[in-house]
């Protein structure tokens, strides 16, 4: 009895060592995200810490949806426009929109209305394409920028 309640500590800490677990630790550059494909390998991740308790499960599953670092990466926001769609992109800061631009046949030019710090764009900036049937996509800007040099 004493040598199966060992093995079951023994493989449940191994298990827990080996896998750091969330997507959080995983893949910080997802970190902002607030939708998306769901990974399903974090998701699984984050169910197995179910087994050895309640709590650790739950915790790893809204740490990765509130910080949305289970979100995929590797979606494809490219779409074929050459039908003469028109799409319109903003990019906006706290809810105000800053810049706009239409886009046909993939290319367009944002206006800017107003001038925006970096540091406010990166940490508070939404990129949001809408298409003609109401149909919208978002990203943070944060997930879009390289880090300055």
């Amino acid at each position: 009895m004493q040598r199966r309640k060992f093995l079951t500590s023994t493989a449940v800490l191994a298990a827990a060592a080996s896998s750091p677990a969330c997507g959080f630790i995983l893949y910080p550059e997802r970190r902002g995200r607030v939708s998306g494909r769901i990974d399903v390998g974090v998701l699984i991740v984050d169910l197995l810490w179910l087994i050895p308790g309640l709590i650790p499960g739950a915790i790893c599953l809204a740490v990765d949806f509130t910080t949305g670092c289970i979100y995929a990466t590797g979606g494809s926001a490219e779409r074929d426009t050459s039908d003469g769609e028109v799409l319109v992109a903003e990019v906006d800061v706290d809810d105000e929109i800053v810049a706009r631009a239409d886009v046909a046949n993939r290319e367009g030019k944002l206006d800017w209305n107003q001038s925006v710090a970096r540091e406010a764009l990166e940490s508070n900036g939404r990129l949001v394409i809408r298409r003609a049937d109401g149909a919208t996509a978002t990203a943070m800007v944060s997930t879009l920028v390289a880090p300055p040099a």
